[in-house]
């Protein structure tokens, strides 16, 4: 594999008795799930080819090319959908996506090294940075305008606000 790729959404479930299934999208473009392939991991070559239903409460109804009954439609629930980074859409300048932080070095309001950015996670109540120190566990720093004071992609660094320590 030679470029990146970026987790667009997953199989959530089958859907109805044709072999549809249910896609929960991580993304705001759902043209995305149609492009030619998708592949169903970040390293090997398998890819599935979607196309697009209808929405459905926040997600999308999809057929799967050669998936025909819900038995075969259940064996995909929880496949993770990628896309390579360089099929994604340009974004404005100062924009990026989520998934180009991971590596990015972060440092305080003074300068000092706090850590790399390993990856972005949200478990439901906004977006969080866990970063890795250069010794000691991980930690998560909240991704708000209230944390971050500056991304700087050409130079790789997030500059955080860290709250004072009694």
């Amino acid at each position: 594999m030679s470029q990146k790729r970026i987790l667009i959404g997953e199989i959530a479930t089958a859907h109805g008795i044709k072999g549809y299934v249910k896609i929960r999208s991580f993304v705001d473009d759902e043209t995305l799930f149609e492009s030619s392939a998708l592949f169903t991991d970040e390293t090997s070559n398998k890819t599935i080819s979607i196309k697009l239903k209808n929405a459905l409460k926040g997600d999308w109804v999809a057929q799967v090319k050669g998936v025909d009954d819900r038995n075969t439609a259940e064996l995909l629930r929880g496949t993770p959908l990628y896309l390579d980074r360089d099929n994604l859409p340009d974004i404005d300048d100062g924009g990026f996506y989520i998934e180009d932080l991971k590596g990015l070095r972060v440092i305080d309001g003074n300068g000092h090294d706090i850590g790399t950015v390993v990856n972005v996670e949200n478990f439901g109540a906004g977006d969080l940075l866990d970063i890795k120190p250069a010794s000691g566990p991980s930690f998560y720093a909240p991704f708000h305008d209230e944390t971050i004071i500056n991304i700087d992609m050409d130079e790789g660094v997030i500059t955080l606000a860290l709250p004072e320590v009694m």
